[in-house]
């Protein structure tokens, strides 16, 4: 009996997803930066994602799932004050968290195993804020739509920017266009805010983005967010051989216009996606809906709080994360000149938040203390290039070559578009 028990226990724990929840590594710039995953592995194909080839799995059956007892019980040590470690605090402190940040909620596993129902219940249960990313449907129905009606939820529905006709080759698998939209439709008559993420859009089918925006308008849609497709390295995957079949001229294009190579991307340059941008921005906003520039660069353009989602404006009772270096811009704007300054108020775990960066973000020395440590680590990105992440990574931010007291670099802003102002007629790009 012991023996079996403890076979039912370790056979448990291997089917259960232990990184469910944690800080990401955009830490450095991000203002949400906690992802919630249900699953381990995203069951829809989207072409052009970079999670199967790195860590994931198509296969449902591969999948392992969150113990949504335990975030229970992480919740309720939140909520009594009583956290154990830096994502604990984060959700003391009520940062959202991302659910769906890597990997879709509501994939086919979804319908045989309600895993996701379970943790949307557990976090609408402390009115926890979540941001819901998703490409399916499932929620819309029984049980799902009256938690999230219940619960602090915002929903943002993600479609590509494309050919409708070529929409189920490039997202195998996931709903159509139309279904998304009625599901975004549905919800907001509930009375759940919901976003459109236009993530990623194609070059060359800007005006499939105008549509979107439109008939997210319509459905009643509150907010969008745009960004553009972030060519993924790996050439070698099934997925990314079927992205090159889709659209063969894609990474001839990226070449051509001068992507530059950002970890294991390709990424367009900032000056090329802005101006489009800046026009569907014009266009979302005449038809009365929040837009968000989800590009990285051009995160200073969001006159929200909350990185490009603008969930400040829709969840109830939400802190956001400010002591990066975005939130150091974000301060003095308005300044004629940007230093490195941090307030001794700025809110930090007191516990470690090393272990959930990337190797070459990490700080050096082990003896320093957390706030010391997090401290140096954004003054040497503050004094670093683009590349690290440092304040010039920014689009409008300028390095003004003069140092301050302390030897830190000084900067400038600046959001003038020069001659570059978006028009529909710079939209079309041609592949």
């Amino acid at each position: 009996m012991v023996r079996n028990i403890a076979f039912i226990l370790r056979l448990k724990t291997l089917e259960t997803y232990k990184y469910y929840l944690a800080p990401t590594s955009q830490i450095p710039f991000c203002s949400v930066p906690l992802r919630l995953d249900s699953y381990s592995n995203c069951q829809f194909g989207c072409q052009y994602c970079f999670s199967k080839s790195r860590g994931g799995a198509f296969e449902v059956s591969r999948a392992k799932t969150i113990d949504n007892g335990q975030l229970k019980k992480r919740l309720e040590r939140a909520q009594r004050g009583t956290p154990q470690g830096a994502t604990e605090e984060f959700l003391q402190r009520r940062i959202p968290v991302q659910f769906g940040g890597m990997n879709d909620p509501f994939g086919p596993a979804e319908e045989k195993k309600a895993v996701s129902l379970g943790t949307l219940q557990t976090l609408a249960a402390y009115d926890y804020p979540t941001l819901l990313s998703t490409k399916g449907t499932l929620a819309q129905n029984g049980d799902y739509l009256a938690t999230l009606k219940a619960g602090n939820f915002y929903v943002r529905i993600s479609i590509a920017a494309i050919d409708e006709n070529l929409s189920p080759c490039l997202e195998p698998g996931v709903p159509s266009i139309q279904e998304r939209l009625q599901f975004g439709e549905l919800l907001a008559a509930a009375g759940i805010p919901v976003s459109l993420r236009l993530q990623p859009i194609i070059p060359g089918y800007e005006r499939s983005a105008e549509k979107l925006i439109e008939l997210a308008a319509n459905c009643g849609f509150r907010h969008v967010s745009a960004e553009y497709l972030k060519l993924p390295l790996e050439s070698n995957g099934h997925s990314f051989r079927k992205l090159e079949e889709t659209l063969p001229d894609l990474k001839h294009f990226y070449v051509e216009n001068g992507a530059k190579r950002v970890g294991r991307e390709f990424v367009l340059p900032a000056e090329l996606k802005k101006v489009r941008l800046i026009a569907l921005q014009k266009m979302a906003e005449n038809f009365g809906l929040v837009f968000g520039f989800a590009e990285n660069e051009l995160l200073l353009r969001n006159d929200f709080s909350a990185c490009c989602n603008a969930s400040d404006l829709f969840l109830r009772g939400a802190n956001f994360f400010d002591f990066n270096i975005l939130g150091i811009i974000r301060q003095q704007l308005k300044s004629n000149e940007i230093v490195f300054k941090v307030s001794d108020d700025a809110w930090l775990p007191k516990k470690s938040i090393f272990s959930h960066l990337n190797s070459k973000s990490r700080v050096h020395s082990n003896q320093e203390d957390q706030r010391a440590g997090w401290t140096n680590l954004l003054r040497e990105k503050w004094n670093s290039g683009a590349w690290r992440g440092g304040p010039v990574s920014f689009d409008g931010v300028h390095d003004t070559g003069s140092l301050d007291a302390q030897g830190n670099k000084v900067f400038r802003y600046s959001s003038a578009l020069d001659s570059d102002e978006g028009s529909s007629e710079k939209l079309a790009i041609n592949l």
